[in-house]
């Protein structure tokens, strides 16, 4: 019985068949693309309930291609994979939309998927699950502040005194800590 049904965009075809094995021999039906034009094919004629896309891929990377896919109203779960992504990266990739940013080589790929297609994640922890542990406090902490303040400024329609009240912070300390963070308070 098939659990699930699961996209693989990687020109890597060692890094996606490793993947595909491993999760096929516990019942996940696996596809695999070897780049971004192969996979809009695919999804043409086909529903999955995970992608797991490539951030470098020849031609149309993969960052451009969930760029293209959100704009579109993407409505499959997409995680991002890159064995070379600077945080900064980690941060577009969640900001775009994808569920979850994984660095290569994937080691424990089961209980991620599992936990991803099972639900379980919820919204908080999707938008905090990009944080790559093993970055410096420093660049995890400017992910988590960025996603921190995108949120209020959002939910409080940009008002800058009320976010700056809730984050316990004087307005100007808080202007500064957007431009270091290269948020836009429109």
């Amino acid at each position: 019985m098939i659990i699930g049904n699961i996209l693989i965009i990687d020109d890597e075809s060692i890094n996606s068949e490793t993947i595909k094995d491993t999760l096929e021999d516990v019942s996940y039906n696996v596809v695999l693309a070897k780049n971004a034009a192969e996979a809009k094919n695919i999804v043409k004629d086909q529903t999955f309930d995970l992608v797991m896309m490539d951030v470098w891929m020849p031609g149309q990377d993969g960052m451009s291609l969930l760029e293209e896919w959100m704009s579109e109203g993407f409505s499959m779960p997409v995680v991002m994979m890159s064995g070379h992504a600077e945080h900064q990266d980690v941060v577009k990739a969640i900001r775009m939309g994808a569920v979850d940013f994984l660095k290569k080589p994937l080691h424990d790929i089961l209980p991620l998927v599992r936990k991803l297609l099972s639900g379980q994640i919820t919204t908080s922890e999707q938008q905090i699950s990009g944080i790559d542990f093993d970055l410096p406090l420093k660049a995890a902490r400017n992910i988590f502040e960025s996603q921190y303040f995108k949120h209020h400024l959002e939910e409080n329609n940009n008002n800058i005194a009320k976010v700056a009240e809730l984050a316990g912070l004087e307005r100007t300390t808080l202007y500064r800590k957007l431009k270091d963070l290269g948020i836009d308070k429109k």
